[in-house]
């Protein structure tokens, strides 16, 4: 299976032309839900349902406890998982800023060069709506 995409033109907003910059959008064939990507690990690795699942709770629980310990990881040829943190929004610039100021702002996943180029070789397809089907987001 290929990778969806379309591009789009968009406006140079110091030029005002409306046909100069191209933008890929990269699109999706499905969206998978936990039920739906625990079936796709179990019939791919030959598991039960059970087990798959297991096997999945254990790896996300893991990088959860590894941010939560405020440690970065790392997984070789995969990418790595950090934390982004900011002020909360109602201190003002003068005051001290203490630890319950801060919040985390989102959790950060940065692809190795590896992964990607792994992903890269399923290739690319253009979206055609009257072939593919309607995307579920």
């Amino acid at each position: 299976m290929s990778i969806l995409y379309k591009s789009t033109r968009f406006a140079d907003t110091f030029t005002g032309n409306k046909e100069t910059n191209v933008r890929v959008q990269l699109l999706s064939w499905d969206t998978l839900d936990t039920k739906a990507f625990v079936e796709y690990l179990a019939d791919k690795n030959n598991l039960s349902k059970g087990d798959a699942y297991k096997n999945l709770t254990m790896v996300l629980e893991g990088i959860e406890a590894v941010l939560k310990n405020g440690n970065i990881l790392n997984l070789d040829d995969f990418g790595s998982f950090s934390l982004n943190g900011s002020f909360c929004k109602d201190k003002q610039p003068g005051e001290n800023h203490r630890a319950e100021s801060i919040e985390i702002k989102n959790v950060v996943f940065k692809a190795e060069k590896q992964l990607k180029k792994r992903i890269a070789t399923a290739g690319f397809e253009k979206y055609n709506p009257e072939r593919h089907n309607k995307r579920k987001y």
